[in-house]
């Protein structure tokens, strides 16, 4: 289990190539494991109220590229959002 820091998570899907769309969200902290990500003090509603589902969650930790692949989340009202790994 690994758990950075950034203070904004985006959101990305990909539609068709060059049709994507980026929600970008605070949050306190992401927890990264074999299985899943999960995303600390996110405000879930947001999620909740998406029309589309989130393909990637990239995100920079000390200069450092991330960007995992997820599925739908499960989402734990008011602050956490558990993405299951692709």
């Amino acid at each position: 289990m690994t758990t950075f820091r950034p203070a904004t998570i985006p959101l990305e899907t990909q539609f068709l190539p060059g049709d994507t769309a980026e929600l970008r969200l605070d949050c306190e902290n992401i927890t990264v494991t074999a299985s899943a990500v999960t995303v600390h003090g996110i405000e879930t509603r947001h999620i909740e109220k998406m029309v589309w589902t989130a393909d990637y969650l990239p995100f920079e930790q000390d200069g450092q590229q991330h960007r995992i692949k997820v599925c739908r989340p499960a989402v734990e009202p008011p602050l956490r959002a558990r993405f299951p790994r692709r």
